[in-house]
């Protein structure tokens, strides 16, 4: 593949990952991680390492992007804050657990759990009532702390964010309202992020036959040409998204989450 359009590509991706970021809550890394696995094959990297830095790098576009997009969502007044702390410190270390069995898992089961994973995750959204107050948001410590763990373990497991199934568990187990389970879920991403990214570039340190300039399994061209869009529309796509029917952003989050679930199952 020509390099010039290699770096388009990656510059489109963190486009979309970005709009995602603000838009819907999500890291963006169920657009992210396909796209790199995709572009990384074609260079001939083995599939095994392929994934992997896939998932690294994402995290690392992930965590800058989210930090963007997470300041305009709290000042919007979505950033829910009672048990955001522990949520972040279970998810942090959910993501570095999770990024340990990444490493030691066949690729095949990888793509098979990153598509049944988007596809669990509309299935939940297309059928199930969200809230649209804050009245009924649950004062459960533990049920946050859970969720938190869970979206780690899935951002360092499968190289998203955690945001698929971070907003799920916050509609329907917490009974948080679209935006403000949009703007909740932003900020716990960064710490998912983060520590999935500090155990993949461990992880990877000493690692052979990874692609040039790569810090563990992060590799740096990469996360350098994704970010510089991804952050620059994240910041504004969390403005726009305190503007936007909740039911629009469900729609577009549905219809992107589908298509990439289906994908990776090789079904389309």
């Amino acid at each position: 593949m020509d390099f010039v359009v290699y770096i388009i590509l990656l510059l489109l991706g963190g486009l979309i990952g970005g709009l995602m970021a603000g838009l819907l809550g999500v890291g963006g890394g169920v657009i992210l991680t396909p796209l790199q696995y995709a572009l990384l094959l074609e260079t001939g990297l083995e599939a095994d390492l392929a994934i992997t830095v896939s998932f690294a790098t994402s995290l690392a576009v992930i965590c800058v992007t989210m930090t963007r997009s997470t300041l305009q969502h709290k000042k919007n007044g979505n950033v829910v804050t009672k048990y955001l702390k522990p949520m972040m410190i279970m998810g942090f270390i959910g993501s570095m657990v999770g990024a340990f069995i990444s490493v030691h898992t066949n690729v095949e089961i990888l793509e098979l759990l990153f598509g049944v994973m988007c596809i669990l995750s509309v299935v939940n959204m297309v059928f199930v009532k969200y809230p649209e107050n804050d009245d009924e948001i649950s004062d459960s410590k533990i049920a946050h702390l859970l969720s938190g763990t869970i979206a780690g373990l899935l951002c360092g497991l499968l190289g998203v964010g955690g945001g698929v199934i971070m907003i799920p568990l916050l509609t329907l187990l917490l009974k948080y309202p679209t935006h403000k389970a949009v703007g909740t879920s932003s900020a716990t991403i960064i710490a998912t992020s983060l520590g999935g990214l500090i155990a993949y570039i461990v992880l990877g340190w000493n690692v052979t036959g990874l692609p040039s300039y790569s810090l563990g399994y992060v590799n740096i061209i990469q996360f350098i040409f994704l970010v510089a869009t991804s952050i620059i529309i994240s910041g504004y796509a969390a403005k726009w998204s305190a503007k936007i029917d909740e039911k629009y952003l469900k729609a577009c989050h549905i219809i992107i989450v589908l298509y990439i679930g289906l994908n990776m199952i090789g079904i389309i």
